[in-house]
């Protein structure tokens, strides 16, 4: 699943290249061309990110009803003064505010970044995962078949932890990539296939003999208990 973005711009075309840049680069984009319906998509649909121009009290008053109706929603606000009255009465945290005109290129490495800090607030505060032998203690970065830990890279432990959070279903790459190395699949990229080999070998030298990662033609891979 790709990171579900929300887009709401003042200018329709200035939205409309900012969301074929994003579908471009792997996200799912929702643009909405008027503030109520970007407040009726954000109370029907869950997002990861919503991007909003902050030029105007209009503007100002739909970031705090985002807010209001989904306190966990991530808001990007873009504005043309960082100092401005309406940024310091948005109350967002530094890193949720943009001053524009920008290259899109930074824009999305904002977005990179509060993508990764979502996803590591989240880790923070997940019970430990528990598939067969294998133990994933995802606070902690940590993860053991029986007794024994395994010694993963933050890449490999990422994989991991998302295979076995979807175990016994096929993961493919298109989903695995971004979600793993923070990018969309190249053509012929073939990172992702090193990176399970790596994880394939260090289960087996850990004597996880209960636990398989199945290679599943044309789509990716699949966590699963040999018996």
């Amino acid at each position: 699943m790709h990171p579900k973005i929300l887009i709401y711009r003042h200018d329709d075309v200035v939205e409309a290249l900012m969301a074929d840049f994003l579908v471009f680069c792997n996200y799912e984009v929702w643009p909405a061309y008027c503030r109520e319906d970007a407040l009726l998509d954000i109370k029907d649909q869950d997002f990861d990110i919503a991007i909003f121009d902050l030029t105007t009290l209009e503007d100002l008053e739909l970031v705090q009803a985002a807010q209001s109706v989904k306190p966990e929603l991530v808001v990007l606000a873009l504005t043309d003064e960082h100092d401005s009255t309406l940024v310091k009465e948005a109350s967002l945290p530094t890193d949720q505010t943009l001053v524009t005109p920008l290259p899109l290129v930074k824009i999305l490495r904002r977005i990179k970044t509060l993508l990764e800090k979502k996803e590591a607030d989240r880790l923070n505060s997940r019970e430990p995962i528990i598939y067969g032998s294998l133990y994933i203690d995802i606070p902690n970065v940590q993860a053991r078949c029986g007794s024994v830990e395994l010694n993963l890279t933050q890449t490999e432990f990422t994989l991991l932890m998302l295979l076995t959070q979807q175990a016994d279903t096929a993961v493919s790459k298109d989903e695995i990539y971004p979600k793993v190395l923070g990018r969309p699949r190249g053509q012929y990229d073939r990172a992702i296939d090193v990176h399970i080999s790596s994880v394939r070998h260090k289960l087996q030298q850990a004597g996880c003999q209960d636990i398989v990662i199945e290679s599943v033609r044309g789509v990716g891979y699949k966590l699963k208990k040999s018996f």
